[in-house]
């Protein structure tokens, strides 16, 4: 990194871009980011002014990330910094692969979570287009949002902001060039949130379009007894139905915005009942809710317990999985809430043990009947010492308090044969079923 850096430093010297530049801990070094290993807009402003004078126009796009009050609470500072630094290293990367020489990416300030790329015109181009500039912004939008989606814990992803606009900084000799340059800068981050309008009108149309149709379907994966060897019940996962959603994350994100988590549940809730039809009545179907749902009167009628009846489904078989994508803020009153529940016949699970929410005090306060190991602590956990640690506490914890305990996302045997070193005895993952039609196939060979 001090390379890198030393030798950017060396560059704008060489170029004559860099004014009253010192030695290491002078003002302009402190303007370099060391934790995302990129320089921050006042270092780069001498570039632009040279590009500006030889081009007469350049491109900008901003990038504003995890624009969200809980993502460092949830993530955590130092998960929250390594999450930024590794976008700022998929920036460079995007740098070598998608864009040219003479582009740039720097921070607006140190340590922030807002990106500029500078983008110099294309060959033979005296400017640049608004129309071409989008594109690219689509482009790099997309990429960006899949990398971060896929670092990210899933109790963030319903409510993950990233947004990037895009706008054309023009020569104006009118103007003093650092106005210039800000206001610019300004005007892309102005688009940003245009485009996150745009994209959340579209969005709420979309959703709007999927609760009147109904246009969502359930998908089933079993939940397997390593000891007995057979499958004691199915989670039910939604999955949108004709295209309206890339997937489920994106359908509850727009929910979230647009207030409809409840009517969403209730839709997604229906197929996964309806879909379950036939389940053997020694089997339990889990399904999701989340904990402001616990709320919603429809969940709680005598609408939900008929339409388990026409299903020939009982409560005592369905288990309310808690999805704590948001905190549980008055305890008190969510206990009464869930007492109506567990005399109705429900049972209740808290789900992602080991990430966000899922702590100690809400197992404490729910008194649930399974808890459900994130699968963040399972990936790999024969690698890694810690991880099986973590898990064997949560273990013990779970058998001194009777409490089910069911490990999730199970992909491989030798994660298989850690968990049952450990002494955990319920499990779901790839490695028995992908999630399928009900009810799909289970390999239960994998469990020898």
């Amino acid at each position: 990194m001090q390379s890198r850096r030393k030798k950017f430093m060396e560059d704008l010297k060489a170029r004559g871009e860099l004014r009253g530049a010192g030695t290491a801990g002078s003002i302009t070094d402190l303007l370099y980011d060391e934790l995302t290993d990129l320089p921050t807009v006042p270092l780069l402003l001498g570039r632009i002014r040279r590009l500006l004078k030889e081009s007469q126009q350049l491109g900008l796009l901003s990038i504003s990330v995890l624009q969200n009050e809980r993502s460092e609470q949830t993530l955590g500072w130092e998960g929250y910094e390594s999450l930024v630094r590794n976008i700022a290293s998929f920036l460079a990367e995007i740098k070598k692969v998608a864009l040219r020489r003479d582009d740039y990416i720097s921070e607006v300030m140190i340590s922030g979570n807002a990106f500029v790329i500078l983008l110099s015109p294309p060959r033979g181009e005296a400017g640049v287009s608004y129309t071409d500039l989008d594109k690219v912004r689509q482009r790099v939008a997309a990429r960006l949002e899949r990398f971060v989606r896929e670092r990210l814990p899933s109790n963030l992803k319903e409510k993950f902001g990233l947004y990037v606009g895009c706008t054309v900084l023009a020569q104006d000799t009118s103007v003093r060039f650092e106005r210039l340059v800000y206001s610019a800068l300004e005007e892309a981050f102005t688009d940003s949130l245009q485009q996150r309008k745009r994209e959340q009108r579209d969005a709420a149309l979309r959703l709007k379009e999927v609760l009147k149709t109904r246009a969502v379907h359930a998908v089933y994966q079993p939940v397997v007894d390593l000891v007995e060897k057979r499958v004691i019940g199915f989670e039910a996962l939604s999955r949108v139905t004709g295209g309206a959603f890339p997937g489920p994350d994106q359908m509850f994100k727009a929910a979230y915005e647009n207030d409809l988590v409840w009517k969403l549940e209730q839709v997604c809730r229906e197929a996964a009942i309806r879909g379950a039809r036939g389940l053997p009545a020694d089997l339990m179907l889990f399904i999701n809710v989340e904990p402001d749902s616990i709320n919603d009167p429809v969940l709680r009628s005598e609408a939900t317990s008929a339409l388990l009846q026409e299903n020939g489904l009982k409560a005592a078989q369905v288990v309310l999985e808690m999805t704590e994508h948001s905190a549980v803020r008055d305890f008190v009153q969510f206990r009464q809430l869930l007492n109506c529940f567990q005399f109705q016949g429900f049972r209740l699970a808290v789900d992602d043990v080991g990430s966000g929410y899922s702590g100690l005090k809400s197992i404490a306060e729910i008194k649930p009947d399974f808890i459900k190991i994130d699968m963040g602590l399972i990936r790999d956990m024969h690698l890694h010492p810690i991880k099986q640690d973590l898990t064997a506490t949560i273990a013990r914890f779970s058998a001194s308090s009777g409490i089910t305990l069911i490990a999730e996302g199970v992909e491989t045997v030798d994660e298989l044969r850690c968990l049952k070193a450990i002494g955990v005895r319920f499990a779901q993952g790839y490695l028995f079923a992908r999630p399928g039609p009900a009810f799909p196939t289970v390999a239960l060979g994998s469990l020898d």
